[in-house]
Parts: C-alpha cells; sequence; structure tokens
C-alpha cells in the first residue's frame, strides 16, 4: 500500500494543522539526545496547539449543549456607494440605481431546545421595507410577512425535502466530547508517534526567509516502510482498546458506527505501507519551533508531497513561508513578514496557487490573546489577485477592507468592497449575544402551503394594497411598483 497515496486533500487538510502548530511559541531547556530533544519539542508544539484549540472549543462547545435559550439583536447596513452605483448601471445597460442608497436589516433571534425564531425588518434608505418572521420547528418553516397577513405559512419538512427536525439537531450538539478529552486524545497518540521516533540525526543549519536568518538546531528522523507499517499496528492496537475514543465515537454517532469503525481499524492494521516519511524540524533560542518539513516518498509512484514551514524572527519582526508540493510542483504557497509580539501581530501575506498569486492579505492588526479565547478582533484588507486587470470586473481590480470586533457577546464593525480608492458597497455590522427568555415555539395561527386550496385563498386575501402603499412611501420607482402591482392583479392575488 502507497503511503498516503490516494489521501490528497487530506494531506492538505493536515499541513494546514500543523502549520498552525508549528506558529507556536515554547521554551524550555535542552534535552539530552537528539531522539530525546525531537520528542519533547513536538510534544510540546502539539500541547501547546491543543490547549488553544480546546479553549475556544469549549467557550463554543457550552452555548450550543447549554439548556438556556440563545438569544441575539443588532442592525446590519448595507451602503451602495457612487462607485457600485455606477458599475451595477453600466452592467444593466444604463438602468438609473442612484434612488438606492442605503439597505438595512434590524434583526432578533432566539434559539431553543427545539425551536428557533428570526425576525429580520428590512428598510431602504431608512424606510421601512417589510418584515420576515421564521420560525423553524420539528421538520417544518414557518413565514409570516405581517404586513400581508397575522397568519405564518406553514412550510411541512416533507416539502423542504428535510429528515431531521430542529430539535434533533440541537441535540446532537449535547453529544459532543469534552475538550479535555480531546485533548488527551491528541496528546496520548502524539506521544505514540514521537516515541518511535528512532535515530534523529542533529545537525546545524540556518533558517531563512527573505532578510530574515535564524541559527537552528536540525532534528531530522525517517520512517521507513516497515516502521510505519509497525507504528500504524501500535496505533490500531491502542485504538482498539481506548476507551477515550469510543466513548467519543459513540456519543457524536452510535454504537453500530463504533463498531464499523473497529472493523476498519483491523483491515488498516493488516495494511503493509511502502515508501518513506521523513520529519524534519529547526529549533531555535529555547527549542521553540521555528520551521518543519514533511516528506512523504512513496515506493515506485509519482505520488510524492512535500509541506515546509518557516518562521524565523528578529525580536518581533519575522517573516513567514509555508508551501505544499506533489511531485516537485508547488501547488500551493503562503508567504510574508511582519511584526509578532506575542499579543498583537500584523504583516502582508501573498497567497499563490500553483505558481499565480490569489490574494494578498495586509493585517494592520490582530489581537493574539482575543484569539485564544475564541473571539476575532482584526482590521486589514485582502486585495484579489488575477493575470489580467484589463476588465472592469476582473477580481485583481477589487479589493476587501475590514475592520471587525467579536466577541462572545457582541460584533462590531465594518466590510468594504472597493477599487483602488473607490468604495463600492460598505456593510456595518453591530450585533449582541446573550442568554435567556421564553422557549421560542411553533406559531398556531397558520396556513398550509401544501393544501392548495387553503394557500391559494391565503395569497388573494393578503392586504397587497395595504402593503404597496406602504412600499409608495419608500424611494422606489413608481414604475417598478405599477409593475408589481399588474404582476399581482394578473395572477389574481389582488383585485
Amino acid at each position: 500500500m502507497r503511503l498516503f497515496g490516494r489521501w490528497k486533500r487530506a494531506a492538505v487538510g493536515a499541513a494546514s494543522v500543523v502549520a498552525a502548530m508549528a506558529l507556536a511559541t515554547g521554551c524550555g531547556k535542552k534535552a539530552s539526545s537528539p531522539d530525546q530533544r525531537y520528542k519533547e519539542a513536538e510534544q510540546k508544539q502539539v500541547k501547546e496547539f491543543t490547549t488553544q484549540f480546546t479553549g475556544a472549543y469549549e467557550t463554543t462547545r457550552d452555548k450550543l449543549a447549554s439548556d438556556k435559550v440563545q438569544s441575539g439583536s443588532g442592525d446590519i447596513v448595507i451602503t451602495l456607494e457612487d462607485g457600485g452605483k455606477s458599475t451595477l448601471s453600466a452592467l444593466m445597460g444604463g438602468t438609473d440605481l442612484s434612488w438606492i442608497k442605503t439597505l438595512g436589516m434590524k434583526m432578533s433571534a432566539k434559539i431553543g431546545k427545539s425551536a428557533l425564531e428570526e425576525s429580520i425588518a428590512l428598510s431602504l434608505n431608512d424606510k421601512a421595507l417589510g418584515t420576515m418572521n421564521l420560525v423553524m420547528s420539528d421538520n417544518d418553516l414557518y413565514l409570516q410577512i405581517p404586513e400581508l397577513a397575522d397568519k405564518y405559512m406553514h412550510i411541512p419538512g416533507s416539502v423542504l425535502g428535510d429528515s431531521a427536525s430542529f430539535g434533533e439537531m440541537m441535540s446532537e450538539y449535547k453529544k459532543l466530547p469534552e475538550g479535555k478529552k480531546l485533548d488527551e486524545l491528541v496528546t496520548n497518540y502524539t506521544k505514540i508517534i514521537t516515541d518511535a521516533a528512532k535515530d534523529v540525526k542533529e545537525s546545524k543549519e540556518d533558517v531563512t526567509v527573505g532578510d530574515y536568518t535564524v541559527n537552528a538546531t536540525k532534528l531530522e528522523v525517517t520512517f521507513d516502510g516497515e516502521q510505519l507499517t509497525e507504528l500504524g499496528k501500535k496505533i490500531v492496537e491502542t485504538a482498539k482498546n481506548d476507551q477515550n475514543l469510543a466513548d467519543i465515537i459513540k456519543a457524536s454517532t452510535d454504537e453500530e458506527t463504533y463498531e464499523k469503525f473497529k472493523e476498519s481499524l483491523e483491515k488498516e492494521g493488516e495494511q503493509k505501507l511502502e515508501g518513506k516519511l521523513v520529519s524534519t524540524i529547526w529549533l531555535g533560542e529555547g527549542d521553540k519551533v521555528i520551521a518543519r518539513e514533511l516528506r512523504i516518498e512513496n515506493a515506485n509512484a509519482s505520488e510524492n508531497y512535500v509541506f515546509t514551514m518557516k518562521a524565523p524572527n528578529k525580536g518581533e519582526e519575522f517573516a513567514s513561508e509555508i508551501t505544499f508540493s506533489e511531485d516537485g510542483n508547488e501547488l500551493f504557497r503562503v508567504d510574508g513578514k511582519g511584526k509578532n509580539n506575542g499579543k498583537k501581530m500584523s504583516g502582508e501575506f501573498t497567497f499563490t496557487q500553483e505558481g499565480s498569486k490569489v490574494a494578498v492579505l495586509t493585517l494592520d492588526e490582530l489581537d493574539l490573546e482575543a484569539l485564544k479565547k475564541s473571539e476575532l478582533t482584526a482590521k486589514g484588507s485582502v486585495r484579489l489577485e488575477s493575470e489580467s486587470s484589463s476588465s472592469m470586473m476582473d477580481l485583481s481590480a477589487f479589493a476587501i477592507d475590514f475592520d471587525l470586533a467579536e466577541t462572545a457577546k457582541s460584533t462590531k464593525g465594518t466590510v468594504a468592497l472597493k477599487s483602488g480608492d473607490t468604495p463600492y458597497v460598505t456593510i456595518a455590522i453591530d450585533t449582541t449575544r446573550g442568554e435567556g427568555g421564553e422557549e421560542p415555539s411553533a406559531p398556531s395561527d397558520i396556513v398550509d402551503v401544501s393544501d392548495d386550496a387553503a394557500f391559494e385563498a391565503f395569497m388573494k386575501g393578503a392586504n397587497w394594497s395595504g402593503y404597496l402603499g406602504q412600499l409608495r412611501q419608500t424611494d422606489i420607482p413608481s414604475n417598478y411598483l405599477e409593475m408589481l402591482e399588474q404582476s399581482l392583479k394578473a395572477s389574481g392575488m389582488m383585485q
């Protein structure tokens, strides 16, 4: 069996995880031998990563699994700037869009154990357009537009094609494993892998990215096919008797799924692996991992992969480079430089796919302390890239500016689409979150949309005249409203 031969996407995913792990920091006294030094550096790196991950995971898990009603409210205002109007107008054959300034959405929502309730009030240029009240309960969806009717339109799950009820979906969150169980799982299997690292080669080698160079200790270990086969068997034997792993799988699925998992383990344990896995890390001051490379070499096959990560620094300043290659062809790269004082990070980073630039991320500021708490405070921009910028709608003409502050209780900020210095669309967000309140439930005054006769009578009895009267108080051009009125009359819904 070729080593990881069919798992290209899995390899990319694993590379991303390793990259996140490699960016962690750490210090400590040196181990006595290359084997021990490699083992301790890797285990420490994994521990730091899982500690940060499980902290954020637990915050999210507690909310999702809570019996308390989760609630939120807020405003989103979308402003169509002059640059956006002129571009859209040109694309629409010169259609006049001068009457559009802002689209507002005032929202409120509650999520309970078995139902979700949400209200969205829409406005155009601060003038009311209408309201949508939605409820998800059991397998069904309920929709009310109060400007048209008091009744809710009941859309059964059979019409939606959804088999799982909302209550069932919410109950699944209670089955999520505790963060400490995930931490123990990753730590235990990391130890099995690092304990298998033997005959680690140690040497001195500088790590350089751009103008940044760090004197480092290089530690390299090779796992050949025979070693990997034995390691696989050990992991399988451990997993078969791992109660923690069994509890996690059973809690999120069921006993039958776990038994099938054990059967698949048996088959994997019988596989003989070919090829090599070469793992290399470079250690800086305090045995901090500042670079790593994973190289997968399949025997007699063209499917060979290399993942590299380098992050040398000079004090707070650093340069970084992350690449993923297959058979000598670079598929993906992220490189850049910036500053990191352990609390905040800034810098500019270029994303490249198969030799072509995809985007450039400029971080004016990223709050690292907030990230540890599963919060996000960041300011910067993303500039899209392409081979040509001759077309008006070429992606390379645009950039997305963002200034966001998200905590456990609120999200505030702006996102703007720009071309050069010209703004096209600006989105302002101001929302808050909390818990408590009355449990939401399905409404009782309803009309079933699957009952054709009842639904047709409901639509014909809706207050279309009153709603059109409300829309005429807005800035929507009268010719559009006349077209809507004629359409309603032609369909028989309005007399």
